[in-house]
């Protein structure tokens, strides 16, 4: 049996009074690459950003390597679990990918991670 790495679980999402998702269900297994396709305004960002806690779900439940993230702060969710880097953008465009991740470092761990040294890190 395929484990289930990503699940949305009738996650629902709302700006203000504006309802953006509606009890979606989606669920991805380990090694699975997935692509989300739809029209403008369909929800795709939203759903991604749900995934970060920003819009935070409404209503659902969406669970990250079998642990329950619905509620998480998203701080909590980029340290321990996931990050979204939106393609085709660049976070700050003049800068280098080591000074991106500089400016991110708020987030990063209190003990080095393993190999960094490796690639100049």
């Amino acid at each position: 049996m395929e484990k289930v790495m990503l699940s949305f679980d009738k996650v629902s999402a709302h700006y203000g009074k504006i309802q953006a998702l509606h009890e979606v269900s989606l669920h991805i297994n380990q090694g699975e690459i997935v692509t989300l396709i739809g029209a403008n305004g369909a929800g795709k960002t939203t759903l991604l950003g749900t995934l970060c806690g920003d819009p935070r779900a409404t209503s659902g439940r969406i669970v990250f390597d079998d642990k329950d993230i619905t509620d998480w702060q998203t701080a909590k969710i980029m340290r321990e679990a996931v990050a979204i880097v939106p393609e085709g953008r660049r976070v700050f465009s003049r800068m280098t990918v080591e000074e991106n991740l500089a400016m991110g470092g708020f987030f990063c761990r209190t003990r080095p991670v393993p190999g960094a040294h490796k690639v100049g890190l």
